[in-house]
Formats: structure tokens, C-alpha cells, sequence
């Protein structure tokens, strides 16, 4: 509402004296008096007329802008930086003496030595220099039990925790953290100086989702705002229900190992808190004041490093689309008449990057900028960058290089001042070639935590650049002077004047703990293409309270849940072990599957020797009886009177899984897999065994109509066998598939499945007396189907069998195959093998 024209209420004109205004002054507010029946309304705007008219500042307002009173926004930027960005425009001495410079006054000042000392003890952080009883306190004394103070909530309280991205051998991947949150037990008490805080927001940033942790479960969260709850017995400064904001020295804790706001009740040291004054508290809410770190680092980063910026001056940012810290830092450059430049990066866009020497055109006219973004990331590049312009952007570019050909095509200064809020491996890289020379006092800032990426520079770009990189952490400046805290609330409560004059907007989105879903809020802050501003809010302590006996019941009920089903699978573990151990009873018995119902001899696939009257009976049982054809021939030709059949068992239908057993499988190399006791049997190694013994009894019954045929006696048959197939041959003899001892066995590379187990059944069925048996197994050095291992728990398994007499043997350079090599040793052995 424009307010009335002071001078015509009065009735003077616009340049009257200070002495004319009091006679007219004095003449109508006797008129106009209530008790001569004058009007009070325009009695009050005479009383307020001559109140400015009279004052020569607001005199001065009022002529220039129509009004007395400062508006928020004028106030903002007359208090800014002594006045540096006030709209009038200042003379060059007025801006000079604008800028401190306690080195200059002191060498090149009129002061003397003595003054100059004086002024610069005065600048001192005193609180630094004394030490009260308070800090010999909390330095010197011990924490005895009797100053603790003892915590009233009884139960846990929810915690956000983070963890490294690890792969699959435990190594960090880097990027954002993972976060689940999970209800944790408080210590029982709190020291004497220790505050416990119950925390009400705590804003997601850069620090929180790319924590460089070294360990999972840690609890994030640097900053936030609460209120106390609890105060040690030695804290003075505050008592219960103080709103404050927690904001850790940053050489106290770190990214790795954070102070942990992010939960219900936060115990920390007093120094740690800020109270918060009560006219910032009645205006703004708690998620609005817990970017006072984040709106108070953009203002004072503006004050201290675009100390001779001029409204109108350009600041090249390159996070102004990243949550809050951009938001105000758009914000505060409008307010300061100053036009920010945004680089705009968003993920799945071309990455034009200007490489090169600093000021040269070929770094950036040459880059290939031809390669278009995808759709969506067009589209969310066109809504942010007008959403940017609308906040106060001048200009929006999606890198270095299309800000250089803009500049380039409008002649325009290249900035002094850029401010770094992703801190990426290339991103000052970037800002160095869009900024004016060192020469010029062109600097970088580098306020934000970023993606914890080391910084990259060419060195012969900073030096041919010249300028200042320099780092701002807004908890090491608050806490480097005492007088620093206090300022940081007072630009609160200017921001907050602007706030209710809708002149600084603070937009948040909040996630409550324990009921939404914390990984969204952080997918959903480290989403570059988001701008909001997520902040976490916290049950109360009431919730707090029926959430965990809520879950305590829940967890009672998952308990029970539990033991029932353990019991239950307790239960049917014992009834299939008992299944297990009934069956393994049976195997190789006249009781088993196998022995009930028998499934026909084996396959005939070659005969030869003396088959009319032979004197005794050599049987081949392999793996490959298509290919053994040939080796079975010579084998025959050097048998002598004896006769000689090869058996197929791989083509018999019984053999099937055993067939396609693989032994190039990783537990079979290793010998796990051979190794095994019937504990550990699963349903696929017993299924093996009830195949072995079926092939074992489908043999037998092969040979038997041979030794009728032939008019021989078991004691007359020499087991020929090589694989899978002499390992059925073995189990076959010992376990008493064939009615009576074999005369002798040659094996070359056997597989014998589980020899702990056929152990264990040649103690129990095997019948004393037998006649002695020799078993000459014979292996390849190079068979890596039958480690070292397995061949020594056979042999023991063999040494335990009192009626066989074991000769092992090994081929050089032989691997899991019956060759030609193999065929002349098992011709050399069978002088040795044949019955007398």
C-alpha cells in the first residue's frame, strides 16, 4: 500500500528547510487536534509526517523511493558485507573503505605500532585465550560415575546407518552409500558435559550420501536440529526443551567416522550446539532451520570471497540445481544484483569438457558437441534451466564449452568468481577455462563436500591461469572465532525476514523415519536431476516408545515364528536323516531297491580270445566301449587261453546319471567331492550309489551265464576296468554283489564314489575268510580327475580290506584316458594277473 504524500499533509514543498516543516508542523497538528475536534487518523499521519520529514535518513528514503520504512530486502543487502551491494550506487574511496584489510590499516595506515597491536588483540577469539573452570572441567577432570546423569528413555530409538558399496569380494565401489535404518539401544547414562539431543530434521546431503565410510553401520549425519532433552550435570548454558542446532568442530569428526545426527536422540558434547534465538524458531520450521549451515555457507562464501564484486558483476556456478546450498546461493546473487552463470550437468548428457591451454580458443571451438541427449534429459534439462532463470539465473549452459561459445558470440567478461558445489575430478578443471586470469583476482571456492572425488588440475593450466583455488568448510568457520556462531544466527534472522516477505524461498521434502522409505530419500538426493532439498524428520519419543514395543512384540512373534520353524525343520532334518540312514542301511544288501528289482544284464559289446575253452575269464568294464573296440582287440590277442568280454554299462539304462556325472566339475578336482562321509550325503549322492549298486548287480548278472557258458568258477575271472566303470567293478567285489571272490583286479584311474562310505560297508557286509585277492590300480600322473587326496583315502579304504592285496602304480604324462600307453602296461600285467 503506497503510503500518503508527507509533504501536502503538511504543506510545505518538496525543498523545504528543516525550520519551515516545524512552523507549518506546529500550525496544523493545533488544528488538527483530537480535543478541538480534529480527525485522529490525520492527526496520527501529521505525528508520522513530521517523524520522517525531520529525520534526515528517512527523509532521504522517502524522497528516493516513496517509502520511510526499509523493506527486508533492502535491509538484507545494506546489512551484506557493510553495504558493498546497496543498490546506490558508493564512490571509490566509500567502497575501498568497505573492504577490512587489517594488514593493510596496519602497514600502510596512519597507526601507530601501538594501535595497531591494540587492534589486532582486540580481534583475537578471547574465548581461546582464557581458560575458565569450564574447560579445566571438560580437559582435566575425570568423568567420574557420580557427575553422570542417568538417560529416562528405556527403549532403542531409530538409527540411519550407512555402509560402503562393496562387490562381491568385499572391495569399496565408491559412489553413495548404502542406508537402512534399524531401531539401536541408548547408553545408560551421559557425562557430566554431554547434552542429549532429541533430533526433530536433518537435511540429506553430499556429505551424507557419499560418506567415505571404512566400516558398515555407521550412523550418518553432520548436521541437524533438535532440542535437548537431557543435560549433563556441568552444562550450563543450556536446559531441557532448548531448540539447537548441531554442528560439530570438523576436527572432532570426519566423513569416515560422522557425529550421527541422523537419529531419535543424539548424545553429544555441549560444544558441539548452537541455540537457536527464539525469532528465527517462531517463523521458520525445524526442517527450514536445519539449512542454516547450508544458506549461512552461501551467504558468508559471498561475502568473504566476492568482496569487489559490483551489482551487475557475473558468478559462474556450477551446483546451483543441487538442493538447497544452490537454491540460496541463486537467491542471494538476485538479491545482490549479481548474475549468476549456471553450468548445468545432468547424468546420461554429452560430456563436452574444454581441454587445452588456458585462453586459447582451440580448448573449447574445437571440441565435437554434435552428440544430442536422449530425450528425458532433454526434457528435465529444459525444466530445470527455466526453473533456474525463474530463481535468477542470467544464463543456463550444460557445460565449459558451450559457455565459452556463448561468451564468445556476445562479447561478453568472463567471470572473476566461480563457485565449486560438485567438486568432481574435472569440475575446477572446468571453471578455471571459463574464469578471467589471476591477474585479475579471479578465484575458485570450493564449498561443497561433492561425490568425495580428488580434484584433477593440469599444473601447466594453473599455472598458466594464476588464480586462487581456495576451500570453505561452514563448521570450521563457525567455530575458528566465538564471534562467528552469533553471526551465523543474525543472517539467519535477516534470511528469515525474508522469508516472510516472500523473498527467500525454502522448499524441502521430507521423509519420516520409520515410516517412509529411507532409500528413496537418498536415491532420491543424489539424483542430480532433482532439486529438492530432502530432509529427514524423527518420530517423537512417544512413537518412539510404542514403535519399539510394537516391535518387540513383532520380533517376539518373529522369534516364536522362528523356533517353530526350527523345530519343524528340526523335525524333518531328523526324519530325513533317518530316511537318509535307513536307505544307506540297505544299499548293497539283499534288502535294497536294486536287489528287489533288477533291471537286466549289461550290454555285450565285444568278445574275443579263446571262447571255445578258455581257462579263465578277463572282463573289460569301461567307459567308452565304442572306442575301447580296437584296445580290446590287442588286449584279446596277447590273453592267451584266455577268454575276453568287454561290457558296456554306459549304454545300459540304469547308468544314465552316472554317465553324465561330470569330472571336470571344481569339487571334483579339489577331491571335496570324494571326500565326503554319508553325514553330508545329499539326494543326488545317494541316488549315484543306488546306480552304482544296480550297475554293480547288472554286471554280475552279465558274467554269470559267461562262466556257465565257459564251464568257469568265479575264482577263474580277472576284472579288467578303467573310470566310472572299475569303480562299479570295485564296489561290485567288495561289498559282495558277486557271489565270490574275483581272482584279481587291474583298475586303471578308478572312480570310486565316497570311499569313507564303501569303508564303512565293507566292515559290515564283507564276509571273513575270503580267498586273497590282488587290485592293481594304476593312475596318471596328470589325471586331474583323481587328486592326491582321493587316491590316499582309497588306498587306505583298500589296506582296511584284509583279504585284498593293493599294487598301486603310475603312467607318466597320462592323463584321465585309456590309450595306447595304458594298453601295453595292462598286456606286461596280465602274466601277473591270470589265474594258474
Amino acid at each position: 500500500m503506497a503510503e500518503p504524500d508527507y509533504y501536502q499533509l503538511i504543506g510545505v514543498d518538496r525543498n523545504a528547510t528543516l525550520h519551515e516543516i516545524r512552523s507549518k508542523f506546529r500550525a496544523k497538528v493545533l488544528a488538527e487536534h483530537p480535543d478541538k475536534g480534529g480527525d485522529p487518523k490525520k492527526f496520527q499521519l501529521l505525528n508520522k509526517a513530521y517523524n520522517v520529514l525531520t529525520d534526515t535518513e528517512k527523509r532521504r528514503r522517502y524522497d528516493t523511493t516513496g517509502r520511510a520504512e526499509k523493506s527486508a530486502e533492502e535491509e538484507f543487502v545494506e546489512g551484506f558485507a557493510g553495504g558493498r551491494h546497496h543498490f546506490e550506487p558508493r564512490t571509490k574511496e566509500q567502497d575501498e573503505k568497505a573492504i577490512v584489510s587489517l594488514q593493510d590499516r596496519i602497514i600502510q595506515g596512519n597507526q601507530t605500532h601501538e594501535e595497531g597491536f591494540a587492534e589486532w588483540l582486540r580481534q583475537r577469539d578471547q574465548q581461546a585465550m582464557v581458560l575458565t573452570d569450564k574447560d579445566f572441567m571438560k580437559t582435566h577432570l575425570f568423568n567420574a560415575s557420580e557427575l553422570a546423569t542417568k538417560i529416562h528413555h528405556p527403549g532403542p530409538v531409530q538409527h540411519v546407518l550407512g555402509s560402503p558399496k562393496t562387490d562381491a569380494y568385499g572391495q569399496a565401489l565408491g559412489g553413495a552409500v548404502q542406508v537402512q535404518v534399524k531401531p539401536r539401544p541408548l547408553k545408560k547414562t551421559i557425562d557430566h558435559d554431554e547434552v542429549l539431543v532429541r533430533m526433530l530434521a536433518v537435511p540429506v546431503d553430499e556429505s551424507m550420501v557419499y560418506a567415505d565410510l571404512k566400516k558398515t553401520g555407521v550412523c550418518l549425519g553432520v548436521t541437524g536440529v533438535g532440542r535437548v532433552e537431557q543435560a549433563g550435570t556441568r552444562v550450563e548454558d543450556l536446559k531441557s526443551t532448548d531448540p539447537v542446532l548441531v554442528l560439530p568442530k570438523p576436527a572432532k569428526f570426519s566423513s569416515s567416522h560422522p557425529i550421527g545426527t541422523a537419529r531419535t536422540l543424539l548424545t553429544c558434547s555441549e560444544e558441539d550446539l548452537l541455540r537457536i534465538p527464539a525469532e528465527i524458531l517462531d517463523e521458520l520450521t525445524p526442517e527450514q532451520i536445519c539449512l542454516t549451515p547450508t544458506i549461512v555457507c552461501a551467504y558468508t562464501v559471498l561475502e568473504q570471497f566476492g568482496s569487489k564484486l559490483k551489482p551487475g558483476d557475473s558468478v559462474l556456478l556450477n551446483a546451483a540445481h543441487l538442493s538447497a546450498s544452490g537454491s540460496a546461493l541463486l537467491q542471494l546473487c538476485k538479491l545482490l544484483k549479481l548474475k549468476p552463470l549456471c553450468m548445468l550437468s545432468l547424468p546420461g548428457s554429452p560430456k563436452n569438457l574444454a581441454k587445452g591451454e588456458y585462453g586459447s580458443k582451440s580448448a573449447w571451438a574445437d571440441v565435437d558437441s554434435r552428440a544430442a541427449a536422449p530425450p528425458t534429459v532433454r526434457q528435465q534439462y529444459e525444466r530445470i534451466s527455466e526453473l533456474l532463470v525463474t530463481m535468477g539465473a542470467e544464463e543456463v549452459f550444460p557445460d565449459a564449452v558451450a559457455m565459452l561459445r556463448w561468451r564468445d558470440r556476445n562479447q561478453r567478461m568472463l567471470p572473476k568468481l566461480a563457485l565449486d558445489g560438485i567438486a568432481t575430478r574435472d569440475s575446477c578443471e572446468q571453471l578455471i577455462h571459463c574464469l578471467q586470469s589471476g591477474d585479475k583476482d579471479a578465484q575458485i571456492v570450493v564449498y561443497g563436500h561433492g561425490v568425495a572425488q580428488p580434484l584433477e588440475i593440469s599444473p601447466p593450466l594453473l599455472a598458466a591461469w594464476g588464480g586462487r583455488i581456495v576451500g570453505f568448510n561452514i563448521a570450521r568457520w563457525v567455530h575458528s572465532l566465538s564471534g562467528n556462531a552469533k553471526k551465523m544466527m543474525a543472517v539467519m534472522e535477516n534470511v528469515t525476514k525474508l522469508v516472510r516477505a516472500n523473498k527467500f524461498v525454502l522448499d524441502t521434502i521430507m521423509y519420516k523415519v520409520g515410516e517412509d522409505a529411507v532409500t528413496d530419500a537418498f536415491a532420491r538426493a543424489a539424483d542430480a536431476a532433482d532439486n529438492a532439498q530432502v530432509v529427514l524428520i524423527f518420530p517423537t519419543l512417544q512413537e518412539e516408545l510404542t514403535l519399539s514395543h510394537q516391535e518387540q512384540k513383532v520380533e517376539m512373534e518373529k522369534q516364536a515364528r522362528m523356533k517353530e520353524e526350527e523345530a519343524a525343520k528340526k523335525r524333518e532334518e531328523d526324519e530325513r536323516d533317518k530316511l537318509k540312514s535307513d536307505w544307506l542301511n540297505l544299499l548293497f544288501t539283499d534288502q535294497s531297491v536294486a536287489a528287489m528289482s533288477p533291471e537286466g544284464p549289461l550290454s555285450t559289446a565285444y568278445e574275443g580270445g579263446n571262447t571255445s575253452s578258455p581257462s579263465a575269464l578277463l572282463v573289460w568294464v569301461g567307459d567308452d566301449p565304442k572306442n575301447e573296440s580296437a584296445a580290446m582287440r590287442d588286449i584279446a590277442a596277447q590273453a592267451g587261453s584266455a577268454a575276453l568280454v568287454s561290457l558296456a554299462w554306459s549304454e545300459h539304462p540304469a547308468g544314465e546319471a552316472f554317465n553324465e556325472f561330470s569330472l571336470k566339475s571344481p569339487e571334483v578336482v579339489d577331491g571335496s567331492f570324494y571326500l565326503r562321509d554319508r553325514q553330508a550325503f545329499e539326494n543326488q549322492d545317494l541316488d549315484l550309489l543306488h546306480d552304482v549298486e544296480l550297475l554293480g548287480r547288472c554286471l554280475c548278472e552279465s558274467i554269470e551265464p559267461k562262466l556257465g557258458e565257459f564251464g568257469l568258477d568265479w575264482d577263474k575271472v580277472v576284472i579288467l576296468g578303467f573310470g566310472k566303470g572299475a569303480g562299479i567293478a570295485l564296489y561290485a567285489s567288495l561289498l559282495n554283489i558277486f557271489p565270490k571272490q574275483v581272482s584279481s583286479m587291474v583298475l586303471f584311474s578308478p572312480i570310486v564314489l565316497f570311499p569313507s562310505f564303501l569303508a564303512q560297508k565293507m566292515e559290515a557286509l564283507r564276509k571273513p575268510g575270503a580267498a586273497k585277492m590282488k587290485v592293481f590300480t594304476v593312475w596318471g600322473n596328470r589325471n586331474r580327475s583323481t587328486p592326491g587326496t582321493y587316491r590316499q583315502l582309497l588306498a587306505q579304504t583298500l589296506k582296511k580290506a584284509k583279504d585284498v592285496h593293493c599294487t598301486p602304480d603310475t603312467l607318466p604324462d597320462a592323463d584321465h584316458s585309456f590309450d595306447s600307453k595304458s594298453v601295453s602296461v595292462l598286456t606286461s600285467m596280465l602274466p601277473l594277473c591270470l589265474p594258474r
